[in-house]
């Protein structure tokens, strides 16, 4: 038998590099950079010797896991098939619930994600992240630089985050028109209903969904998904009940005693 002819072809350097990628973003996706190059040399069957050929060093290698698993985290495609999948002769509130959920998700991703490309940054410091609108977002960030780079790969890497950076903006805006046009048609069955212009509601999702990633001190869980699409679809305040001649178009007095408008106590009492 000609062992030429059933050798395994060879894999490209790029393809290489994809494959090792693949196998080993599971592993950087639960320990960040803080894993081994030796248990990324296993989890991708290879040697040692053979990620430094395809990548230059561990850190080159966990962040281009990084910069994959953000692109996998706001795939435009996936985004407005989910959107668009969910069933339109639900409730709006339901229908609602299931958009945040689902803008949740992929935002856990993307932050995820970026805790890994902060964690590479020198000094801590987080990863440069260019201006974009909020949302289900996609992924925005730059990769930091690699820490004890030889001074000859400084242009080479530099060259390296422009091109991450264009591709990931890229994908960013692509992302944003699959978000607006998910989020429209779930609004669509009910639009006769708006109050406000369908950019103004799609605004208020995403920032329903975005402000559970916004907190600071992180000590209070976040509101369930259902409070939230309620609130919006039937806002904060319900009708009031009448308490006094002062109330106007049924909602509460809130004058206190003494409050301009309100009624003053009698010295005397009342004779």
């Amino acid at each position: 038998m000609d062992n030429a002819r059933t050798r395994a072809p060879r894999m490209s350097p790029e393809d290489r590099k994809a494959a090792i990628v693949d196998a080993v973003l599971p592993l950087v996706a639960e320990r960040g950079h803080d894993i081994t190059s030796r248990e990324l040399a296993h989890a991708a069957g290879v040697a040692e010797g053979t990620l430094f050929r395809a990548f230059g060093d561990k850190t080159a290698l966990v962040g281009a896991v990084a910069v994959e698993g953000l692109a996998r985290a706001g795939r435009p495609e996936e985004t407005l098939a989910e959107l668009t999948g969910i069933d339109p002769a639900l409730p709006l509130e339901r229908r609602l619930e299931l958009v945040i959920e689902l803008g949740r998700h992929r935002v856990a991703e993307v932050m995820r994600w970026m805790s890994v490309l902060r964690s590479m940054a020198p000094g801590g410091s987080p990863p440069v992240v260019p201006p974009g609108p909020p949302g289900p977002p996609g992924p925005r960030v730059v990769p930091p630089g690699m820490p004890g780079a030889a001074p000859g790969a400084t242009a080479d890497h530099h060259e390296r985050m422009l091109s991450y950076r264009k591709t990931l903006l890229e994908q960013r805006a692509r992302q944003r028109a699959a978000t607006v046009e998910g989020i429209t048609a779930v609004l669509a069955p009910d639009a006769h209903r708006l109050r406000v212009p369908v950019e103004v509601a799609i605004s208020l999702v995403e920032s329903a969904i975005a402000g559970a990633h916004l907190r600071i001190d992180h000590l209070q869980p976040a509101v369930p998904a259902d409070v939230l699409a309620d609130a919006l679809v039937n806002g904060l305040a319900g009708p009031g009940k009448m308490r006094g001649s002062d109330a106007v178009d049924g909602a509460p007095s809130t004058a206190g005693a003494g409050a301009p408008g309100s009624p003053t106590p009698s010295p005397e009492g009342n004779s």
